[in-house]
């Protein structure tokens, strides 16, 4: 058996929390029985398009600097 293997074994063996074995569960049947598939198949063809927009954003666009940041703090503080 490899290593990483027992060492999942041994840490599912020792843990009593019931909410974490639950997620493992889930994951571990989702990812050995959706093998092949892609996350977006079943997406509406309206909601892929949502996704792939969102994809292409350009990142950060709507952020501001830290110096912006703390000015704004600073008036509101002072209201």
């Amino acid at each position: 058996m490899t290593n990483i293997k027992q060492d999942l074994i041994n840490k599912i063996s020792s843990t009593e929390d019931e909410n974490l074995l639950l997620l493992l569960k889930t994951d571990y049947e989702y990812f050995t029985q959706n093998e092949g598939k892609d996350v977006t198949d079943e997406l509406s063809a309206e909601d892929k398009q949502e996704l792939i927009n969102l994809v292409n954003e350009p990142f950060g666009y709507e952020t501001i600097s830290q110096q912006e940041l703390d000015d704004a703090i600073s008036k509101w503080r002072t209201k």
